[in-house]
């Protein structure tokens, strides 16, 4: 039984060593950018948080018979406005 545990030895050792491609590095001057970029004909990324405000105010507005507020709340999730402002377009 020794001999077949040394001739499983022996061809495991013989075979070579598995090769690895090199791996890119980056120079200092390079820039990895791995944030989406906005594409101009696209509407405006709303943060989260902006969007629950949205939602928040838009339901409100609509509970609350207040056209102006839900107005609002539509127009923070359509990137239109900022949710401290009515009048403030939101700057990207």
């Amino acid at each position: 039984m020794s001999s077949i545990a040394n001739d499983h030895n022996q061809t495991l050792s013989e075979e070579p060593a598995p090769t690895m491609a090199p791996s890119q590095t980056q120079e200092p001057g390079q820039n990895n950018n791995a944030a989406p970029q906005q594409i101009s004909g696209e509407p405006p990324i709303v943060p989260f948080k902006d969007r629950v405000i949205g939602v928040a105010k838009k339901t409100r507005g609509t509970l609350l018979a207040k056209p102006e507020l839900k107005e609002h709340g539509e127009k923070i999730l359509q990137g239109q406005a900022t949710i401290h402002n009515i009048d403030e377009p939101r700057s990207s």
